[in-house]
């Protein structure tokens, strides 16, 4: 074997072998910008932040987006989508409409509000979104779920408005699950309102009764 020969038969150099595992540059972004927005908010978080928190240079944040905006956007999208689709347990129940709405809320509950990090997000769009987000309820996001919670509403209550059936249910999810100043008045409830099976059931049943006859 001539020298040549051996030179060539020799590895690459550590250096050049690259991770696949490794999260790409626009993955670093995105995952650092949904944990400092969730918590911090749009307005107070700042693109040299996103940088540092992903470990990435300020231009390669830019590169990948071209500004703040876009980097909230897409790491909301992206968020969203991740949580958009139903388990298939709750998806193919057989159980009658009033508990399936129940089970619907439960997974809401459990899936979203409480996840600590997507959580926060979420609370923050729905207090104040920014004009460059999809809209939460929007023919991209949360349509499944949303589009089986309607059609159980216009089952139990075909003559109810399902809009308002559906926001008034949102509304008392997130003051039940997130208002904790509601405990601290009444702290009875905390007892009874524990599990996001206990409160997505009451929630349940006070939205019934009011579209019930």
């Amino acid at each position: 074997m001539t020298t040549l020969q051996k030179k060539t038969l020799q590895p690459p150099p550590l250096h050049t072998v690259r991770r696949r595992d490794a999260p790409s540059t626009e993955n670093k972004i995105l995952n650092a910008a949904e944990k400092l927005f969730a918590k911090h908010g749009f307005d107070s978080v700042s693109t040299k932040q996103l940088a540092a928190e992903a470990g990435v240079a300020i231009g390669a944040l830019y590169h990948h987006f071209p500004s703040k905006e876009a980097v909230y956007a897409a790491a909301t999208k992206r968020a969203f989508a991740a949580k958009s689709t139903l388990p298939n347990d709750v998806k193919e129940s057989k159980e009658p409409p009033a508990r399936r709405l129940a089970q619907i809320v439960a997974w809401f509950i459990r899936a979203i509000i409480m996840d600590k990090s997507f959580g926060l997000l979420i609370k923050r769009e729905m207090l104040d979104p920014r004009p460059s987000t999809p809209h939460l309820l929007d023919k991209d996001m949360f349509q499944q779920p949303l589009n089986l919670f309607k059609e159980l509403i216009h089952q139990i209550a075909p003559d109810a408005n399902v809009d308002e059936a559906t926001a008034s249910m949102l509304a008392l999810v997130f003051g039940f699950s997130s208002l904790k100043g509601i405990y601290a008045l009444f702290p009875s409830v905390r007892e009874t309102l524990v599990s996001p099976e206990e409160i997505a059931e009451h929630a349940t049943n006070l939205l019934l009764r009011g579209l019930r006859p």
